[in-house]
């Protein structure tokens, strides 16, 4: 009987330490998979006249935007400068097209910005260093980017929970949300005579998931002082 029980007290601590490990292991994955899952529940701000052309009508964490068309790198500042003027940091990764004017009249609050220009051999690996330590990274490459980089750089921002912007047409892979100005009139010229004041522009949004749906939105980028205003009906 003594044999018996001591037989059961050892099952019944080596079953005890085999359960402890399994919660261990488990509890890893759980502290993995949280933070990413927190991620894809949180969003940025994004101003209001631009808010119909997001599923969730601001930035989701996580997320690949794309922009193109002429006017790209402006719609994207203008994208990210709600969530600039309410403490998030930006880092805008590419040429010499992103000017600070142009970020300062969009809405960028430039005493929270980081700007950096990689070759294009330490270009992925810089970027992924941005992604989860400031809120958006707005690039414009000047190369064509490696499709497992660009994939292994979505992972990461599902991860970490930053929001990637990019424009033009280097990037390899379908964006979770992708606004293209197709069309765009300056405002301002007469007859050989005038200023640029303004342009009308169209944007049309497409996706994937929610953000399927197409939708567009016509306003003013940039408006008379440079930020995107409503186009005022006729």
């Amino acid at each position: 009987m003594a044999a018996q029980r001591a037989r059961n007290l050892a099952v019944e601590t080596l079953d005890d330490g085999f359960l402890d490990e399994r919660r261990a292991r488990l509890q890893v994955v759980v502290d993995r998979v949280a933070p990413m899952a927190l991620a894809q529940e949180q969003t940025l701000p994004v101003n209001p006249l631009l808010a119909s052309l997001l599923p969730d009508g601001a930035l989701r964490r996580g997320s690949v935007i794309g922009v193109g068309g002429s006017g790209s790198v402006l719609l994207a500042l203008s994208l990210a400068a709600a969530a600039s003027q309410s403490g998030s940091w930006i880092a805008m990764v590419g040429g010499t097209e992103i000017g600070f004017v142009a970020a300062a009249e969009a809405g960028i609050a430039l005493e929270r910005v980081l700007v950096i220009a990689p070759q294009p051999d330490t270009w992925s690996s810089s970027v992924a260093a941005l992604v989860g330590s400031v809120d958006v990274v707005l690039v414009s490459p000047t190369h064509q980017v490696r499709e497992p980089d660009a994939r292994r750089l979505a992972a990461r921002l599902r991860e970490r929970g930053s929001v990637l912007l990019h424009t033009g047409n280097k990037w390899p892979i379908g964006a979770d949300v992708q606004l293209d100005i197709v069309s765009s009139k300056w405002n301002g010229l007469g007859n050989g005579h005038g200023v640029l004041r303004s342009r009308q522009v169209t944007v049309a949004g497409t996706g994937r998931g929610s953000a399927a749906r197409p939708r567009s939105l016509e306003l003013l980028l940039p408006g008379p002082t440079g930020a995107p205003v409503p186009v005022e009906p006729v």
